[in-house]
């Protein structure tokens, strides 16, 4: 895959991404967590392993999972967790930039919480 096509790759995917999260932070249940999880899946299995990556992958399904959680259960403060939403947002965008493609022929295991990426 060229550098080109890697990166229009992930700007889709990336993009693909934002009305999930949207969806999520307006009161989108287990349906729009797992089409995140999903997402994600497919994103990462683009991408050779990267801790930060990683790091970053988890945290914003993790914050998105609280969300819907605390949601469910009616628990507060709401606003507190939608920052934290946005801002896992921004860092899992930051972290991506330095991402690279899988190599032909590689498969990439990532492994966070409850996600697990098999690519």
């Amino acid at each position: 895959m060229t550098e080109t096509t890697f990166e229009n790759a992930v700007d889709e995917m990336v993009g693909r991404l934002h009305p999930i999260l949207l969806t999520i932070q307006q009161g989108g249940g287990e349906e729009a967590l797992y089409s995140l999880q999903q997402q994600l899946i497919e994103l990462m299995g683009l991408v050779e392993r990267n801790p930060g990556i990683e790091a970053a992958t988890g945290d914003l399904y993790a914050s998105a999972e609280a969300l819907v959680a605390d949601r469910t259960t009616c628990s507060q403060p709401i606003t507190r967790k939608l920052r934290l939403l946005v801002h896992a947002h921004q860092r899992f965008r930051e972290h991506l930039s330095a991402a690279r493609p899988l190599k032909p022929g590689r498969r990439s295991v990532w492994l966070h919480g409850n996600l697990r990426f098999a690519a």
